[in-house]
């Protein structure tokens, strides 16, 4: 019996007697983005389990494009009232074109488009001039309404793209943020909302997803994961309206996607701003951490399936 006692005490200081917890991915996501030149912050949610993942999740950030899924929310909820036919066609004019992403800057003016198109435009190509044809069409007012009714108090779009210090509302936001303003959490709300099918209506839900899944920049959350992962995203690129107490502006990098596969079905957004890596391509210092966070939300959330 001594010898027994001995031996358990012997096992009990043992190193192999102390077992170490596995990390927990926000351990491992809040390193990362500690180790960023920059800002960031990530939400994600398993919708078939409610686990939430939370990183800066409450922090207000620029939208840059990732408003656009706003846009087309408002499109879907104004046609379900009879208020839009997504047939109607709208010319397109040279007063209406605009720089950055997107095709119909470069092309004629008086081509007919329907409503249909620019919706596809703005979300599988980003497309700015489509973007503000139809937030003309909408209204930026009533797109922030919609985005109030579904209680995105801290998600509003603040004028049409390229149109800097000319706010249609919140002036003093729009000087900051730019384009539109959100925060991780109310973006993950507004993808799980379209995931649930609660987005306007089932119908409308599943046709927004169907387009976000054809969105063409798979640059951040798609970038690392396994193939046969069904992504829908939408991604945003942009530059700090105002500097920093260094003067410097910083970049702005945004996904926010809708993940499925074999067993799964989760959201996740991550957002960084005031990026020293201002590199346009796709090796930028934010689309990696984003690629890097994206997978760790994966891993994890594939570790709680039943084996």
């Amino acid at each position: 019996m001594r010898i027994l006692v001995i031996v358990a005490l012997v096992m009990a200081g043992s190193p192999r007697a102390h077992t170490t917890s596995p990390p927990q991915p926000r351990d491992q996501i809040e390193g990362l983005i500690r180790q960023f030149d920059g800002e960031a912050g990530l939400y994600a949610r398993n919708l078939n389990s409610g686990e939430e993942i939370a990183v800066n999740a409450s922090t207000r950030f620029p939208t840059a494009s990732t408003i656009k899924t706003a846009v087309m929310l408002e499109a879907y909820a104004q046609a379900a009232a009879g208020k839009l036919r997504f047939d109607d066609v709208v010319r397109l004019t040279d007063a209406v074109k605009v720089g950055g992403s997107g095709l119909l800057s470069g092309l004629r003016a008086g081509l007919p488009l329907r409503i249909a198109d620019l919706i596809q435009l703005m979300i599988v190509l980003s497309d700015n001039t489509a973007t503000n044809i139809l937030v003309e069409r909408l209204g930026t007012k009533q797109i922030d309404e919609r985005l109030l009714a579904y209680k995105l108090q801290d998600t509003k779009l603040f004028r049409p793209t390229f149109r800097d210090g000319r706010a249609d509302v919140f002036p003093e936001l729009e000087r900051e943020f730019g384009l539109g303003m959100t925060t991780p959490r109310d973006m993950g709300e507004l993808m799980a909302l379209i995931a649930g099918g609660r987005a306007v209506n089932a119908e409308a839900s599943s046709a927004m997803l169907a387009t976000l899944r054809r969105q063409t920049d798979k640059g951040m959350i798609p970038r690392l994961l396994p193939a046969g992962i069904e992504v829908g995203n939408k991604t945003g690129t942009d530059a700090e309206k105002l500097p920093d107490a260094k003067g410097r502006r910083g970049s702005i990098r945004a996904d926010a996607a809708i993940v499925t596969g074999p067993g799964l079905k989760y959201v996740v957004t991550i957002f960084t701003r005031r990026g020293g890596d201002s590199a346009s391509g796709v090796d930028n210092a934010a689309l990696l951490l984003g690629a890097r966070l994206s997978r760790l939300v994966f891993d994890h959330f594939a570790s709680r399936l039943p084996r």
